[in-house]
């Protein structure tokens, strides 16, 4: 038993989850993951406000006009961490303004990357081609979600196990 807490206390000293989500579906994908690898998770805080339909349409236009925010202050360093998984709403195709500016501020200290895209339809390959792009590198992992696969357990947890898989087999 020592030996399995010191694995999992290994484990979340080397991946680090972090996550924006205005609505709480991305964050439920990314508390999912950090319980299953024993990870570290830092939510990501956009401090405009994007609640409610005005917060909607505005975040719409920012994400296709590739903008960044502010964004409250980071506490956890991804430099110290092996792997950064990167959790991310999917917003007229693009990435949300906090997710482009963590990425965009903490780029080049990030070692290696897996990336997860969460989103009202099943269409989440436009974000990851502009995730490779924007970042310059491959990633490790990716997944995409949509809202029905969020709310249908078995689906869920099938896809959450796959990416969780080969982040694994990759480490």
């Amino acid at each position: 038993m020592e030996k399995m807490k010191s694995a999992s206390s290994e484990k979340a000293r080397n991946i680090l989850v972090v996550y924006y989500s205005r609505t709480g579906s991305t964050r439920k994908v990314a508390e999912y993951i950090t319980k299953q690898l024993g990870a570290d998770m830092e939510m990501i805080i956009d401090m405009k406000k994007r609640s409610g339909a005005f917060g909607f349409i505005t975040g719409a236009i920012d994400a296709l006009k590739r903008k960044e925010t502010e964004i409250s202050g980071i506490k956890k360093d991804p430099s110290k961490y092996d792997l950064i998984i990167v959790g991310s709403p999917m917003w007229a195709g693009n990435m949300p303004p906090a997710i482009r500016t963590y990425l965009n501020k903490y780029k080049a200290n990030i070692k290696s990357v897996a990336f997860f895209a969460t989103s009202g339809g099943p269409s989440q390959g436009k974000i990851f081609e502009k995730v490779r792009s924007f970042l310059d590198r491959e990633l490790i992992s990716l997944m995409g979600i949509c809202t029905k696969e969020l709310n249908d357990d078995s689906i869920f947890e099938a896809k959450l196990s796959s990416f969780i898989e080969s982040i694994t087999q990759k480490k």
